[in-house]
């Protein structure tokens, strides 16, 4: 129950947050699944649009359980794998400055892919 009053909180953050898109390439660290949300975690390499103080951090990449309808959820490549090398495309959030997250719900055009 607290975590998904905490998923809630973010939500209704994000709705409140800095947030724009961006695109970064990096690796697939590890995958997460908690109620409302599931994603990856990812080691940024290259920044090609966004903040280059992302270049090195460890970014959470996620979808949630939103009404698709109102917020169309993008997509998660499922052949992904630990150590993966992944591009990234997706609403980045700022709730404090240096803090991201990479919200993958609000376009279809969002994902997290393998990198080819």
């Amino acid at each position: 129950m607290r975590l998904y009053i905490l998923l809630l909180a973010l939500l209704a953050i994000s709705c409140t947050v800095s947030a724009e898109d961006t695109k970064f390439e990096g690796r697939a660290l590890q995958s997460f699944e908690r109620i409302g949300a599931w994603g990856w975690y990812v080691s940024v390499d290259r920044v090609m649009d966004g903040p280059e103080d992302m270049l090195g951090q460890n970014i959470s990449v996620y979808l949630t359980s939103a009404n698709p309808e109102e917020y169309p959820p993008g997509s998660i490549d499922p052949e992904i794998n630990i150590g993966d090398n992944v591009s990234v495309f997706g609403q980045l959030q700022t709730t404090e400055p240096g803090s991201y997250h990479v919200l993958l719900v609000g376009s279809d055009g969002y994902y997290i892919r393998l990198r080819s």
